[in-house]
């Protein structure tokens, strides 16, 4: 995938996980050259913030964002404690990437 479908798709994942988050802040996406990684160190924080004061809203959030259940349950009872926000981020970012993926193949037709 190109440099610009890449950015398009972070960008388009980054607005998703905003809503379903119910986040105000953001992060620059434009230019870098990996925008994934960006995003997940932006998520990285969210999440570990979640984590450490809000687990409810996280879980609500777990689910609008549409992420298995069984996946959530691997992650939260076998994943290393120092690893659970990157984890959970990482799935985060794959949902919110597969439904932007599949947004703009069928906007595109």
């Amino acid at each position: 995938m190109s440099q610009p479908d890449e950015i398009k798709l972070a960008k388009g994942s980054l607005s998703l996980i905003q809503k379903d988050l119910k986040l105000n802040e953001s992060c620059d996406l434009e230019g870098v050259e990996n925008p994934f990684k960006v995003l997940r160190q932006f998520l990285k924080k969210r999440v570990q913030y979640l984590l450490d004061h809000d687990f409810g809203h996280l879980l609500n959030a777990m689910y609008r964002i549409d992420i298995p259940e069984p996946k959530l349950r691997r992650i939260l009872d076998q994943a290393d404690p120092e690893c659970l926000a990157d984890e959970i981020s990482e799935a985060i970012i794959e949902r919110e990437r597969a439904k932007m993926v599949t947004r703009l193949r069928y906007s595109s037709r």
